[in-house]
């Protein structure tokens, strides 16, 4: 019988280090995903994984049930995602000259490009190219299959924001992939 992430933290509070792997294997890769979706950066996007469940570990014993323990995981992700990208941006101000290098660098995940190739890649970059909140609204919904309420848990807002936003930020996605297309075509 497989066991809820509930039961595995339970488990896990009880001094069940098995547990514990069995909730980093279970969303282990989906949280390094989405860092490195965010990020763009693979090192930073390890650095953010393994925070995450630094911090799941030294709060064993003080999860509370007010959402999914997936949906915690993805906040936690988020908010060490928003620092990293913070830094970034300060140390860009710092620097100018990274500023021009990291608004043209977008580059899709090794997972995206041996599945889909060059479609992917055209993906990855339109991502890359959206604002903020609505990169972080698709990768969480439809990408890594949270639902409205985790979303909104990770991102700290109200289920009915979440559907608003994804609506608008699908809308920018297709406009984002259908301009590039047309270019194309163009040339």
């Amino acid at each position: 019988m497989t066991r809820t992430d509930p039961q595995l933290l339970s488990a896990y509070r009880g001094g069940d280090e098995r547990a514990f792997e069995l909730l980093v294997h279970r969303h282990g890769g989906a949280i390094k995903s989405y860092a490195l979706r965010m990020l763009h950066n693979p090192e930073q996007a390890e650095e953010v994984y393994e925070e995450t469940f630094l911090r799941v570990a030294s709060a064993r014993g003080r999860w509370e049930e007010r959402g999914t323990v997936r949906g915690w995981l993805f906040t936690i992700a988020h908010r060490l995602s928003l620092d990293m990208l913070r830094r970034r941006q300060v140390r860009q101000r710092a620097i100018p000259h990274l500023v021009q290098m990291e608004r043209y660098r977008v580059s899709p995940s090794p997972e995206a490009l041996a599945e889909l190739g060059q479609r992917a890649q055209q993906l990855e970059a339109a991502l890359g190219r959206l604002s903020e909140e609505h990169r972080e609204i698709l990768l969480m919904r439809l990408v890594h299959g949270l639902s409205a309420k985790e979303a909104g848990q990770a991102l700290g807002l109200e289920v009915d924001q979440v559907h608003s936003l994804l609506s608008y930020a699908r809308k920018r996605l297709k406009q984002e992939l259908v301009v590039p297309a047309r270019r194309s075509r163009m040339s």
